[in-house]
């Protein structure tokens, strides 16, 4: 979540005390994911298994958003497509602007290329999507104070790993391990074979979350179950694990998955947007009697329907409700900056439906997840232990 290489930004410090003055009060809002409201133009999404209204103000001026993906495309399956589906369901509102749009990055080397294109464009609001884009972010939006900036999945820092605290920008974080903590007991429920699984395409915080989460989820069901399901891909004291290295190979996903297939794995938690595809791949072509665990948007809806019967749940995020309300909240004036942290409790993480495996997960299992999810609402089970938000 956190930007290393910091020397080009350096030289720009000096100039975030003048963004302040380029940008209005407001305070924060308290509206989150699963929060209804019912004035007049209506835009409803469903996100972490809330269902959210968005409405727009008669007063609300409309606003040229625009949209910078990472690597993996608008078309990921995953939080970029999120990203972009906030972004439409705010033009659909009314509180973005029908020509607002998207700029897709196939290197690192057209991030910069694709914001400059969108600040000559006039944009007044830019979304830029993954950890990887903070730093790119910050350099822009020290420089254009006058723009409105919504970064998704990181922190923006300064070389001592300080938070910036950029008065132009709102950076979305997500406390997904207390989802994929649930999660975990869940799986480790399920399996038949007690071993569980999870890989990555890179172990960045925004990846190794999930993972991390999945696999104390599982170890709190053995403490509680006295049971010794274990998990392949992660290993919590060493907070390293399996990863391809890329978030678009898929030949090197299918061989990682059907190696751990291999070893007994039964449910499978793979993270990096379609990089789980090759695993459903492999499930299907080789008639294995597995599930997998979706990450960011509800993997049943967002994947192909081919695959929706090896989909036990998702680990959700809510991307696209918190990035309609950002825009929803500059049009409005009422846009605060800062860290804007999704959690259990503002329903911004959740799991999805279990969909085609709902009748093969038990009446009990089904309440005691629940009831791990309240608990960790309450407090009661500590599951939030990658560092998030300031």
């Amino acid at each position: 979540m956190r930007s290393k290489n910091w020397v080009a930004l350096v030289a720009l410090l000096a100039v975030f005390a003048l963004v302040a003055a380029a940008c209005g009060d407001g305070d924060t809002a308290t509206t989150a994911a699963g929060q209804t409201t019912t004035t007049a133009a209506e835009q409803t999404t469903t996100t972490a298994g809330q269902t959210t209204t968005t409405t727009a103000a008669m007063s609300a001026d409309a606003l040229k958003t625009c949209l910078v993906t990472d690597l993996a495309g608008v078309d990921d399956r995953s939080f970029n497509a999120s990203a972009w589906q906030g972004v439409q369901d705010a033009m659909a509102a009314g509180y973005a602007t029908e020509d607002s749009n998207y700029l897709e990055s196939a290197d690192a080397s057209d991030w910069q290329p694709n914001i400059d294109q969108f600040i000559g464009q006039g944009c007044q609001h830019i979304v830029t999507v993954g950890f990887a884009l903070g730093e790119v972010t910050a350099i822009n939006a020290a420089a254009n104070p006058d723009i409105i900036w919504t970064m998704i999945d990181n922190v923006l820092t300064d070389e001592n790993f300080a938070p910036l605290g950029l008065p132009n920008v709102r950076e979305l974080v997500y406390q997904t391990d207390q989802a994929a903590f649930a999660a975990g007991y869940l799986a480790a429920g399920m399996s038949k074979t007690g071993v569980l699984c999870t890989y990555g395409g890179g172990n960045f915080p925004t990846v190794s979350i999930f993972m991390d989460g999945f696999a104390r989820g599982a170890d709190h069901y053995n403490q509680v179950k006295g049971t010794t399901v274990k998990v392949l891909g992660w290993d919590v004291d060493a907070q390293d694990g399996s990863f391809t290295g890329s978030f678009t190979d898929m030949g090197l996903a299918r061989q990682t998955a059907e190696s751990q297939f291999q070893e007994g794995c039964d449910i499978s938690i793979p993270v990096g947007g379609a990089i789980n595809l090759p695993a459903g791949d492999a499930i299907n072509d080789l008639g294995l009697d597995a599930a997998l665990i979706g990450v960011d948007a509800d993997a049943y809806f967002a994947m192909d329907a081919q695959y929706q019967p090896v989909w036990l749940t998702t680990v959700e995020k809510a991307i696209a409700p918190f990035v309609a309300l950002s825009i929803q909240e500059q049009a409005e004036g009422t846009w605060a900056p800062g860290a804007f942290v999704g959690d259990l409790n503002n329903d911004g993480v959740g799991l999805s439906d279990y969909h085609d495996w709902d009748s093969r997960v038990s009446p009990e299992l089904k309440a005691e997840v629940e009831q791990v999810l309240q608990d960790i609402k309450d407090g009661v089970i500590k599951a939030d232990y990658t560092p998030v938000g300031y």
